[in-house]
């Protein structure tokens, strides 16, 4: 008898799982400020021909994105984003303080213009780019879906990494729904990326893999976590030097939601 009654709980259980579906529409909310730390943590080993150990190079990262929504109005939502770094960090003397306005309609983001005194205009126009794209990772299509169940985006994005030189990366994240729990739904991310770019002439291409995890506020419809764990390979050629690379990056994203009232 115990073991039907355990057999039993473990079908109910089974079957609650199973019939758990979530409304995923994920947007910004009128007068409502979003406050994203992002942390990163990143360690490039550049190895050259013929040397017998790599350099190495850790490059840790701090920014805090403060995203203010403001009044829906013909039928247009404005937004700023505020990024503060400390003054210590790589970039600092062109981010911290940069203002990036944009506004959202018909559930599609658009970044318009960059505030940064001190960021020439290429690179503004290079970071409005970044934003749009990575923030398709958040503003993904609205669905309905069960645990268990996953789907697909595809982020396209041009990273400069040096004077002239910029990447072209694609990221094909995949998302699966792993557990809901109260009003979080729970998802874990896998990673497949792509890189191309060209130094001096020479092609330069890699690849990697990654996973992570993201939590959804199912009544805020955002991500409030989003974590990730990269590790990526490429090689390229400079003055006849083969020079290969491995680049290892620790993200975590954390997401605080206020609304006026």
């Amino acid at each position: 008898m115990k073991k039907i009654t355990t057999l039993a709980a473990a079908f109910v259980m089974a079957m609650s799982m199973n019939a758990q579906e979530v409304n995923l529409k994920p947007e910004f909310k009128a007068n409502t400020t979003y406050t994203q730390t992002e942390v990163q943590a990143n360690k490039i080993a550049m190895t050259f021909e013929g040397a017998e150990e790599p350099m190495e190079q850790e490059v840790p990262t701090s920014v805090v994105r403060t995203i203010e929504v403001g009044k829906l109005a013909n039928n247009e939502l404005p937004f700023t984003i505020t990024m503060t770094m400390d003054a210590s960090q790589q970039g600092a003397e062109m981010l911290n303080g940069a203002k990036i306005s944009g506004k959202v309609k018909s559930g599609k983001l658009a970044f318009e213009s960059v505030d940064a005194p001190n960021m020439p205009d290429q690179v503004k126009d290079m970071i409005k780019s970044m934003m749009e794209q990575a923030f398709k990772a958040t503003f993904f299509p609205a669905k309905k879906m069960k645990v268990g169940e996953s789907f697909a985006v595809d982020i396209p994005m041009e990273i400069p990494v040096g004077p002239g030189i910029t990447m072209n990366m694609k990221d094909v994240a995949t998302f699966k729904l792993k557990k809901v729990e109260g009003r979080k739904a729970i998802f874990d991310i896998d990673h497949v990326v792509t890189l191309q770019g060209n130094v001096e002439g020479q092609d330069m291409k890699g690849s990697g893999t990654g996973s992570g995890e993201m939590v959804y506020d199912l009544d805020q419809n955002f991500p409030v976590t989003n974590n990730a764990n990269m590790t990526m390979d490429m090689g390229f050629e400079a003055q006849g030097m083969k020079i290969d690379m491995k680049v290892t990056n620790s993200t975590k994203t954390t997401t605080v939601i206020t609304t006026k009232k």
